[in-house]
């Protein structure tokens, strides 16, 4: 009996590596397929350089609004899209998970060859949010003070002053921008 159980997990190893090796060997083959491909499209359609990007221009140009103190104003609505609040703003709200410091811990793998992709800080120096709607609203106080507010739901902010209508649920633009982007080339 022992050498029948003993004779039937040896089979059944050796079927289960058998079974890795064609897994692995098909995986291997998949990878090869799709390395090939893409060289191809690198010869037939290789990426495009470019001298100057309208792209890069406007987020640099968003950069530096951000680290600005714009005068701005920010709505808040509920998820049925209802205006639930508004004010006077300072900025462009920041994400409630925002960080000062790295959020993520490297670590070493179990190899030396492994490694970990650590992120890296915005060029205003903070670790932007990827996990929440929630955002801190910079409300305008009186004398100047800055009111922070916390709101979990979707907030827009305007560069400009608005005019928010709770009953008839819109916002109208109610005067000139406090700060705009300049064109590119």
């Amino acid at each position: 009996m022992k050498k029948i159980l003993s004779v039937m997990l040896v089979v059944l190893l050796s079927l289960t590596v058998v079974g890795c090796k064609q897994s692995t060997s098909q995986t291997k083959k998949d990878q090869v397929a799709v390395e090939r491909q893409q060289g191809q499209y690198s010869k037939s359609q290789p990426v495009p350089g470019y001298i100057w990007s309208l792209e890069r221009h406007l987020l640099t140009e968003l950069y530096n609004l951000r680290n600005m103190k714009a005068i701005t104003h920010s709505v808040w609505r509920g998820d049925t899209s209802q205006i639930e609040g508004h004010c006077a703003s300072i900025g462009f709200g920041i994400p409630y998970d925002t960080s000062l410091t790295n959020p993520l811990k490297g670590i070493h793998g179990q190899y030396r060859d492994t490694f970990t992709t650590v992120e890296q800080a915005e060029p205003n120096g903070i670790f932007a949010s990827k996990n929440t709607n929630a955002t801190w609203v910079m409300c305008a106080g009186k004398m100047g003070n800055i009111e922070p507010v916390y709101v979990e739901t979707k907030v827009t902010v305007y560069p400009y002053p608005v005019k928010v209508d709770y009953v008839a649920n819109t916002v109208t633009k109610a005067g000139k921008a406090s700060v705009t982007i300049t064109k590119g080339n």
